[in-house]
């Protein structure tokens, strides 16, 4: 029986071997490689937020890419990427960041001294000098603040890949270009902060990244699309996409920096060709509704970057194919923290090591903490003293380190010129000449002088540290001479000039993020020079001597053209014989001031202003109300030793100044009303409405350049007398309000 089962197996075997034989041969199943993608980002300027468009369909239609290039905004886009970055943190970014502060230089309000702050948005000029030769920046902007920022996002993500951008989640290559050699450079190792800072540096609008023996600067030079750089980071792509944020159609913007980066655009279209033909496919959103400079309209701009990405995803399905794309994030993995072993400064020549030190929290023996060196950098960019500041960390091992805080000194000596007009005391003109960091203590020295009305020199000292205390000091000696008008009961008796003489001595600390106050002595000599027969004649030289006190919280981004935000004022003033003041007195000023933006359209403003008085009062030292304070009267209409003032206004914004965003045009409806009688007598008249007074007018205001242009045209005692008689003012004013007394 077994016998005849293994004769019938034997037999199947051999019909089945013969049928095998006669089988053809089938080909083995080829199996498709995968498909390696890079990815190059052209510059733009603000034009180039329409990357984050581009990465978000190629997010959503996972489509990956294994590398990435970039010059300027195409560097900030995908050098954060590239670091871990997710495509929404981007955009977040560029809609809610506030870029006219990142693309400046401005410290925010509160972080300095109260004279310190006033220094900066005082005069429409302001240059630098060494040793009285003037020292020309070599970017009208530091970028200091967008350094911050990405200090914030990559410090932690550098650290862990070892500064080497082939570590990063995504390989990443940061175009830029050498402007001493004129060298094109591809950075792939250090920080990668400093790649993208170097990238994004357009020359003559930015400072240049300093970086070993090399000043870098934007790579949109020599590279406005650097294609060539993927080759140069993986050998084997497959796929390389370039995508092109350059306008078509002529330039509109006006800015410095849309005229320069449109002269990038034409100086490297020969370039452009050649990367190109390098790229397999070229991404081109439509961005000629935009300017270089249009940072506020990030929305439309990342909109037209996903338009053009959908409409490329077929050309993108066709040259991928039936193969899949790699994908391939490299894992982070984070180092053990390291102990910083020492904390010293490099490039402080003027600057006493002393005056800074106190601002640094990073203290050896204790773990290295980005978050809080950033901190400390922050802190020491605020005192003014610096240009620019950075880190580096020197002898990294295992578990320790040094930090070493690398600093720019500026050109600590300074000169300011202000210039004004208003149609009631015509044309002021101003100049601030000084010294600052004494000695490298940080104080500073300056001479002022206005002419015009008033006509004043000043001599002062200011500084941010005493004894290494946080308080700020002022002392000053002026001079001058100021005219006025001289109301009564709002009935004009004619001109007057007051000559003053004297010194003012104050100790200011900072209160939290927008608020600071100062007390200090006052004293200064006042006499008077009036036409023959003025009511006047009776005023003798008074001296104005005791404490003063004031308080401000304010955080109005430009104190003379805010469109957001609320401001208080308390000013205390006393004067007393015991000190050889010539009267005794308290003088109490109060007004606050709120900017409500209801829509994108329109701004509420209410305001109020109050001022009151105990004693016998100095002339030199009496309210003075009207004109843009006053709607509806001409300056200085009420003369009084008290005032109760409540305003509103609405303002309506038109359309941008030349286009810019930082100039709008508001339209103006104005009122307000008030009382200028003693606080006594309001309270026991039955008459009060014969002592108010009402006011209402519109105007026009916008920024420009050389500072805010207001008109107001009023009408004043609405009510109180017939509409024909009633009283009309016009009121115009240009420029910043730089002077000291007024």
């Amino acid at each position: 029986m077994n016998c005849k089962r293994l004769a019938v197996l034997a037999c199947l075997l051999a019909v089945g071997s013969s049928v095998w034989a006669q089988l053809p041969e089938r080909e083995p199943v080829a199996v498709k490689p995968p498909v390696r993608i890079g990815l190059a980002l052209s510059g733009g300027a603000a034009l180039g937020f329409a990357h984050i468009g581009v990465l978000k369909v190629f997010e959503r239609e996972q489509i990956p890419v294994v590398c990435i290039s970039g010059t300027s905004m195409g560097s900030l886009v995908g050098g954060t990427y590239s670091a871990g970055c997710s495509v929404a943190e981007i955009e977040s970014l560029a809609l809610n960041g506030d870029w006219g502060v990142l693309f400046g230089s401005s410290v925010p309000f509160g972080a300095q001294y109260l004279p310190e702050r006033q220094q900066g948005q005082r005069y429409v000029l302001q240059l630098r000098h060494r040793n009285f030769f003037p020292s020309l920046p070599s970017g009208l902007v530091p970028l200091q603040n967008v350094e911050f920022l990405l200090m914030r996002l990559l410090a932690d993500i550098e650290y862990n890949t070892g500064y080497n951008f082939d570590s990063l989640p995504i390989p990443y290559r940061a175009a830029s270009v050498d402007l001493k050699t004129g060298d094109l450079f591809f950075m792939g190792r250090g920080r990668l902060e400093q790649g993208i800072r170097a990238s994004i540096a357009i020359p003559g609008v930015f400072s240049p990244e300093k970086l070993d023996s090399m000043e870098l600067v934007d790579g949109g030079v020599q590279r406005y699309l650097p294609v060539d750089a993927l080759d140069s980071m993986d050998s084997n792509l497959d796929l390389r996409i370039g995508v092109v944020t350059m306008k078509h159609n002529p330039e509109t913007g006006v800015s410095l920096l849309d005229i320069t980066s449109r002269s990038m655009d034409i100086v490297g279209a020969e370039d452009m060709k050649k990367q190109r033909a390098r790229a397999d496919l070229v991404i081109e959103p439509n961005v000629d509704p935009f300017a270089h400079s249009d940072f506020a309209r990030a929305k439309g701009l990342i909109a037209a970057g996903e338009s053009a990405a959908e409409a490329a995803l077929p050309r993108i399905r066709e040259l991928i194919g039936a193969r899949k794309p790699v994908y391939y994030r490299r894992p982070i993995v984070a180092r053990p923290p390291s102990v910083v072993r020492s904390v010293r400064f490099d490039g402080l020549h003027v600057t006493r090591e002393a005056t800074v030190r106190g601002e640094i929290t990073t203290r050896p023996g204790t773990q290295l903490d980005f978050g809080r060196l950033v901190d400390d950098l922050e802190r020491l960019y605020h005192t003014g003293l610096f240009e620019d500041l950075n880190y580096r960390l020197e002898n990294v091992r295992n578990d320790s380190l040094d930090v070493v805080i690398e600093v720019e000194e500026r050109a600590y000596g300074f000169y300011s010129l202000g210039i004004r007009y208003d149609n009631v005391y015509d044309v002021a003109l101003g100049m601030e000449v000084g010294q600052g960091n004494l000695g490298g203590s940080g104080a500073s020295v300056r001479a002022a002088f206005d002419l015009g009305n008033p006509s004043e020199a000043r001599l002062g000292l200011t500084g941010t540290r005493l004894f290494r205390l946080p308080f700020g000091y002022r002392l000053d000696g002026f001079v001058g001479t100021v005219g006025r008008a001289y109301y009564e009961q709002d009935s004009s008796y004619g001109p007057h000039w007051v000559n003053y003489h004297g010194g003012v001595a104050e100790l200011g600390y900072v209160l939290g993020h927008d608020a600071f106050f100062d007390v200090g002595w006052n004293a200064y000599r006042a006499t008077y020079r009036v036409p023959a027969g003025s009511p006047l004649d009776s005023l003798h030289p008074e001296w104005v001597v005791g404490p003063n006190f004031r308080f401000e919280s304010n955080n109005f981004r430009d104190v003379d053209f805010p469109t957001a935000g609320v401001s208080w004022k308390v000013d205390v003033l006393t004067s007393m014989p015991t000190f050889r003041g010539t009267h005794e007195f308290v003088r109490l000023g109060c007004a606050a001031q709120r900017v409500i933006p209801a829509a994108s359209w329109l701004l509420l403003r209410p305001s109020f202003d109050l001022g009151y008085s105990l004693g016998d009062l100095a002339w030199a030292e009496y309210f003075r109300t009207g004109g843009d304070g006053f709607v509806g009267f001409d300056k200085e209409t009420f003369t009084s030793a008290q005032r109760a003032v409540l305003g509103f206004g609405l303002d309506f914004r038109m359309f941008n100044l030349f286009g810019q965003e930082d100039s709008p045009v508001y339209l103006q409806a104005l009122g307000n009303g008030g009382t200028f009688e003693p606080w006594e007598d309001l309270l026991s008249t039955s008459d009060l409405p014969s002592m108010l007074h009402w006011g209402a007018g519109v105007g026009a205001r916008t920024n420009t350049p050389v500072g805010p242009i207001q008109v107001l045209l009023g009408v004043g005692d609405i009510g109180r007398v017939p509409l024909r008689d009633a009283r009309l003012s016009f009121y115009f004013s240009v420029g910043r309000e730089f002077r000291y007394t007024h």
